[in-house]
């Protein structure tokens, strides 16, 4: 009994060793890894980048029962990052009501309102949120995306 769960141990050791050298050898050449720059997932008021924010795309997204949210891709003149910012016609009637992301095309990394940098997603009470930033000088492009109870909307890449 010893002598099979040893070999079913070898055994089992053996594949591992196998998976993770050819498994990994074989994905290296194919992996995506994100791109790290020193504003990601920072606030757009760390340094001081959302007093040069200018607003680069909207969209208006439009409720079912009248309401409707300013989506809106944020720019930093001064960092050259993006964030984006989603603003209600109403204050929200329910904890997490709206969200909104921001997308970087190069390698898709994304940060939401809730994302340690943003100010949360919007609660009771509260009409906008925005999200950490992304570093988004050429050739990089970003876009916003909100989401509100049943709806969507994305901004263009800029």
């Amino acid at each position: 009994m010893k002598a099979l769960k040893r070999r079913l141990s070898c055994i089992s050791l053996t594949f591992v060793a196998c998976f993770v050298l050819f498994g990994t050898f074989s994905f290296s050449n194919t992996k995506v890894s994100a791109e790290t720059h020193n504003y990601d997932g920072k606030s757009p008021y760390y340094d001081d980048c959302a007093a040069s924010g200018v607003t680069k795309k909207s969209l208006r997204i439009n409720n079912s029962d009248g309401s409707y949210a300013n989506l809106e891709l944020k720019f930093s003149t001064k960092c050259k990052t993006a964030w984006a910012k989603i603003t209600l016609s109403r204050p929200a009637k329910t904890n997490g009501e709206a969200t909104a992301l921001v997308v970087r095309n190069t390698d898709n990394k994304q940060y939401h309102c809730g994302s340690t940098g943003g100010n949360g997603e919007i609660n009771i009470g509260q009409t906008s949120c925005y999200t950490p930033m992304v570093y988004d000088l050429d050739p990089r492009k970003s876009k916003a995306v909100g989401f509100w109870p049943f709806t969507r909307g994305e901004t263009d890449w800029y």
